[in-house]
């Protein structure tokens, strides 16, 4: 079936038959099945986007494990960025800023959709719409709305942001989960505590662990630690902004040593990217009175834990979730990598880089070396 794809402002439209090969991923078996053919008819307002990098995500290898469910023969991958084939439409479609997006344009999208208009997106979380779109997690009907493919498919109304010339592939690509959500992160601190000369404590020296340190070290913060259990990647966290990295995750040891670097009090702030309980809890115990606790990795079922509700009322504790975030989060996470592209060695995170028929094996990757990010480009790149 032939694409119908509006090239700029009045232009004509032209009738194009573009082929697309998409990793679908078999559940059943755990497998990536490539899936050739050609992509339907674009809809009004629909963008196609020819795929260059898609970053693989903690929440894709969850997926890929069993950890998480995902839609049989869906296309996976949300951390993706790619540059403009045309749309479905007489007159160009707006970016974030409402500006008109043009062909050949690279360019990056919020990974969840909202409506706008339903009662969460009237009360800031657009990303708990009632008719939520979410790329990269959903059935592959037609059109590929993954990463893991030659080609996506915007869906109308999806915030679409052109990416700065100064950030590279392999460090624009996570932007629009990672980098976002961290900027979400730090939104939400910010409602309660300040992060100028604050202590704060980061669990989790992932992607998303990393870029917390970097963005608290661009905000002032005086006390940056980072708790991992893997020495090799608390170690990177002295290179985006830590002042203080543990990999000791002894109990006893975390409380005392927090203890000492903040005169006895604990941190203003504890936030979770690691989701396992025991993580979960060392944040709990890490704040001080009035701190605030907020956990965001914790995205796949897990134990339970104790709290004390008595303990929270004399703390006096905030503790909240977050899970995805808003459009502006994302135009946050875009404007600050722009400004620290040359401080912090972003580009290092990306340890290797398969071709999209290899798909199979940079998951395999990815799973067995726990890089902190393994990209999948299109395999002629």
């Amino acid at each position: 079936m032939s694409v119908s794809i509006g090239a700029g402002v009045n232009a004509e439209r032209s009738e194009v038959e573009i082929q697309n090969i998409a990793m679908e991923f078999d559940a059943e078996r755990r497998m990536f099945v490539p899936v050739e053919r050609a992509i339907d008819a674009l809809q009004e307002g629909q963008v196609l986007v020819r795929v260059t990098c898609c970053t693989i995500c903690g929440s894709d290898l969850h997926t890929f494990t069993g950890r998480r469910a995902g839609h049989h023969r869906g296309v996976l991958g949300h951390e993706i960025i790619g540059d403009i084939v045309g749309w479905c439409g007489e007159f160009s479609p707006m970016d974030y800023h409402g500006q008109p997006l043009r062909v050949g344009q690279r360019v990056t999208w919020a990974m969840s959709v909202g409506c706008e208009c339903c009662f969460f997106c009237d009360n800031d979380l657009n990303q708990k719409c009632d008719s939520l779109f979410k790329y990269g997690h959903e059935a592959n009907e037609g059109h590929p709305t993954g990463g893991l493919s030659q080609h996506c498919v915007l869906i109308a109304g999806t915030p679409v942001f052109p990416i700065p010339d100064s950030l590279s592939d392999a460090v624009a690509a996570p932007v629009n989960c990672a980098t976002a959500t961290v900027s979400a992160a730090m939104r939400l601190v910010r409602q309660t505590q300040r992060l100028h000369d604050s202590a704060g404590l980061i669990v989790g020296a992932g992607m998303l662990g990393l870029t917390a340190a970097a963005q608290l070290h661009e905000a002032g913060a005086k006390q940056i630690v980072v708790l991992d259990p893997d020495e090799g990647r608390a170690s990177l966290a002295n290179d985006f902004g830590a002042t203080e990295v543990i990999h000791d995750t002894d109990p006893a040891h975390l409380e005392q040593r927090i203890m000492d670097l903040t005169d006895g009090r604990g941190v203003d702030f504890a936030i979770d990217f690691a989701g396992m309980t025991s993580a979960v809890e060392s944040c709990l115990h890490s704040v001080r009175l009035g701190g605030v606790t907020l956990l965001v990795g914790s995205v796949f079922p897990s134990e339970s834990i104790e709290v004390y509700p008595e303990s929270i009322v004399r703390r006096m504790l905030t503790i909240r979730g977050l899970h995805n975030y808003l459009p502006k989060d994302l135009e946050h996470a875009l404007a600050f990598l722009d400004r620290n592209v040359n401080r912090f060695p972003f580009d290092s995170l990306v340890s290797r880089t398969f071709p999209l028929s290899q798909t199979q094996d940079a998951f395999y990757y990815a799973s067995d070396q726990r890089p902190v990010r393994v990209a999948v480009v299109p395999d002629s790149l």
